[in-house]
Formats: C-alpha cells, sequence, structure tokens
C-alpha cells in the first residue's frame, strides 16, 4: 500500500503547490514568466520529495518540515477557499477572495505549525563516532 501511496501524495501535492505558487505569482507581482514558473517548480519539487519522504516515514528537518507544510496547507486552502466559490456560486465576483485572504493565510500559520509538531515529534538519531 505504502509503494501506492507515496507516488500519489506526492504527485498530488507537486501539483497542488505549482498551481498555487504560479497563480499566487501571477495575480501578485509582475515578474516575468520565465522567474514565476521556475519559483513555482522549484517549490513544488521541494514539496513533493518531502511528502514523499513523510509518507516513506524518513526523518525531516524541521526548517524544511515548516516550509512545506505551509506550502502544503496554504495551497489546498487556496484551492478550495478560490476556487471553491467559482464552483459553487458562479456569479458572486467576491468569492475568490475568501480563499486569498482568508483560507491560504489561515493554511500557511496551520501548516507552519503542523509541519513543525511533524517534525519534533520524529525520533531523535544519535550519531556515534
Amino acid at each position: 500500500m505504502n509503494r501506492i501511496l507515496k507516488p500519489i501524495v506526492a504527485l498530488l501535492m507537486f501539483l497542488v503547490v505549482l498551481f498555487f505558487i504560479a497563480t499566487i505569482l501571477t495575480i501578485a507581482t509582475d515578474l516575468p514568466s520565465w522567474v514565476s514558473v521556475t519559483l513555482a517548480l522549484v517549490s513544488a519539487v521541494l514539496v513533493g520529495w518531502y511528502s514523499w519522504k513523510l509518507v516513506a516515514g524518513e526523518k525531516i528537518g524541521v526548517g524544511v518540515s515548516v516550509i512545506c507544510g505551509a506550502l502544503m496547507l496554504g495551497g489546498l486552502g487556496f484551492i478550495i477557499g478560490f476556487l471553491g466559490p467559482m464552483i459553487v456560486a458562479k456569479d458572486t465576483s467576491q468569492g475568490p477572495l475568501v480563499g486569498v485572504f482568508i483560507a491560504v493565510p489561515l493554511g500557511v500559520i496551520l501548516g507552519s505549525v503542523g509541519g513543525y509538531f511533524i517534525a519534533s515529534k520524529q525520533p531523535r538519531t544519535s550519531v556515534s563516532d
């Protein structure tokens, strides 16, 4: 089951973060498109790698865990809060603002706190010479 779950979770998190970062950079900045795509791909690869290791049960550093947790839940909050209102109520123009101004900050905060707790609950390995 773990052999099936690892690639599915890693691919889904990769796609979520890729869409999240690319859309936010397109909306909020006027960076050249190649810079936006590069930043989105780097972030998505980092989160895909982290989620692969997390499902495999490997030890993850605290800093990477906090950043990736924030990107994961921030991306999920963005997709649910940004695309959800557009699907449910098609005629409201302020629906996507819920995702940008409420769901993303909450997702980033909860994701970073959750990433810290996941990393701090992992067993410490001692290095013996």
